[in-house]
């Protein structure tokens, strides 16, 4: 099934929430997420150019990543995908430099094998 209606808000989610279901699934994230330096540009494609990754920009549309994605993966994550080594240390550093606001989240982004990631949601919002 699928009940499409006819509706013509725009929704770039493919999950057919409308204008209310995506910002309520944007605030979702805004908690969710971990809180940046710097406010991610809404296309992996330009981020990964901002980084000097966009030669790899393929391997992430494959995966479908978003922006936001990127800053809750693992380096068992870029392996799996299949980024080679340079490209992988250079998008943690990055991720590390986004994350760096808030130390317990930069040193959960450091070195976790995804062992005990408990307790990173740790410090809710100030702002």
């Amino acid at each position: 099934g699928g009940g499409g209606g006819g509706e013509a808000i725009a929704d770039d989610s493919g999950l057919g929430l409308g204008s209310v279901g995506v910002e309520m699934a944007e605030d979702l994230l805004a908690e969710v997420l971990p809180k940046t330096v710097a406010p991610l540009p809404e296309k992996t494609s330009v981020l990964l150019e901002g980084v000097g990754l966009s030669k790899y920009n393929h391997i992430f549309e494959r995966e479908e990543f978003l922006p936001c994605d990127l800053l809750l993966c693992t380096d068992s994550d870029l392996k799996e995908i299949g980024l080679p080594v340079g490209p992988r240390v250079k998008l943690r550093n990055w991720i590390k430099s986004q994350l760096s606001q808030g130390p317990a989240s930069a040193a959960s982004v450091t070195g976790a094998t995804g062992a005990n990631g408990a307790g990173a949601g740790a410090g809710a919002g100030t702002g």
